[in-house]
């Protein structure tokens, strides 16, 4: 009994080390998306750096972004997740160091040295953003509720993205944006420390071999599972829109400093990104993921219609950063849905998920940024409005499609249930 107990409390002790080490992987992730944002001005100030080639760097990180959730979908079964981290960590590790030796390595043209090394660094970002959910997802169910664990996976993300901008903001405003590779530099030592958090930690990897007696075909083909597809889609994009403009909202309509605005808008966004998957990493197993997900859909809809009706300034500002709230679930609620709905699939459906949330967030950020430019912000939020609206629809099909195979499975499995009585008999 004691032996028994022991072994319980031991694998216990592990899959609490699998789900800290991964949720602080999404440091790095955090680090990553971020900071050449943060870094728009400076680098245009000091560099010479024009606002299309800062665009460039954003456009090759999402698309470098996409190129790993790819090239991971073909290899994420055959290779152990562990291995796939470290060598995550280790190019992330290397993209922050070239990143911030940019301007040494060729000072005549800073901006063939960025490219290079965004490429590393947002490829690391690409493969933690596929092997984190499925291994999360090996933490068996009689441990933490999958949905739950899942959600407060993508929760650190959020943290870490607002901890990260108040680092870089301030550190830039204090320190001077000229010594901005020592204020970057000192990130380096994330992917390190996740590194060796994961070394003790053991992964029992049942996806991978579950996935062989899965029909890739026929998951690929349920309607379910396209429903999730374009739902994440659409989600990404409902996200990551009022996280790139939140900080002009605020600087535009408020009048403050970019450093304000990015504390007051994109901050609280953040926080109240990060607040939402928290909330439902705690409580999730209370809650319908499924009705929490079209509650807040019709939710954000509402508010990016009100913001771009510009009714009120104060009421559009505290809106946008509740989209924050409605948004949260977007992204991880999909695929906590997924693997709940094919448990037997494989890990390839995350990456498959990660890539139509990368494209949806590369399509629809710029989208929104080609309507800004041709109208305005106001009408961009409005026209935009639309996409909340048709990711609830999307979670409507998808609850009465769970609903539906639910009643079905039911009612085969009371029929066989009646079958063995009345052979007994």
């Amino acid at each position: 009994m004691q032996d028994g107990s022991w072994s319980n409390e031991k694998m216990n002790r592990n899959y609490n080390r699998i789900l800290i080490a991964s949720c602080t992987a999404n440091a790095s992730q955090a680090i990553f998306a971020n900071m050449t944002a943060l870094l728009m001005v400076p680098f245009m100030s000091l560099y010479g750096l024009t606002l299309g080639q800062m665009g460039i760097l954003v456009g090759i990180n999402f698309g470098t972004q996409i190129l790993a959730d790819v090239l991971l979908t073909f290899i994420i079964d055959k290779v152990k997740y562990k291995n796939l981290l470290y060598v995550a960590n280790l190019l992330g590790f290397i993209g922050i160091i070239l990143y911030c030796m940019s301007p040494t390595i060729m000072p005549t043209n800073v901006f063939i040295p960025f490219v290079f090394s965004t490429i590393v660094f947002s490829f690391a970002s690409g493969m933690l953003e596929v092997v984190l959910s499925p291994i999360v997802d090996t933490i068996p169910d009689t441990y933490k509720n999958k949905k739950a664990a899942m959600s407060l996976l993508h929760s650190f993300y959020a943290w870490c993205q607002a901890i990260s901008i108040v680092y870089i903001a301030l550190c830039l405003n204090f320190f001077g944006a000229e010594n901005w590779m020592y204020i970057i530099g000192a990130l380096a030592i994330v992917p390190v420390l996740n590194t060796l958090q994961f070394v003790p930690v053991k992964i029992t990897e049942q996806r991978s071999v579950q996935s062989k007696s899965g029909s890739t075909l026929k998951v690929a083909k349920s309607p379910i599972y396209i429903l999730c597809c374009i739902a994440i889609v659409v989600g990404a994009g409902v996200e990551i829109i009022m996280n790139q403009y939140v900080s002009t909202f605020c600087e535009l309509n408020l009048g403050v400093s970019k450093l304000m605005a990015d504390m007051i808008g994109m901050l609280l966004f953040a926080v109240m990104l990060g607040t939402g998957r928290l909330i439902f990493g705690f409580f999730g197993h209370k809650i319908n993921l499924s009705k929490v997900l079209i509650a807040f859909c019709f939710l954000a809809g509402i508010a990016y219609l009100l913001i771009g009706l510009q009714i009120n300034i104060i009421l559009s500002l505290i809106l946008c950063i509740m989209v924050g709230l409605f948004s949260s679930m977007c992204w991880p609620g999909v695929i906590s849905i997924a693997g709940e709905a094919f448990p037997k699939a494989g890990a390839w459906i995350f990456s498959t998920l990660a890539i139509f949330g990368d494209v949806g967030a590369s399509l629809f950020g710029s989208i929104a940024g080609n309507i800004a430019d041709s109208l305005s912000l106001s009408k961009m939020f409005l026209i935009i409005s639309c996409l909340p609206f048709l990711c609830c629809v999307c979670h409507i099909a998808i609850y009465a499609l769970i609903k539906r195979n639910k009643k079905n499975n039911n009612a085969i499995l009371q029929g066989d249930l009646l079958n063995d009585k009345e052979s007994n008999n």
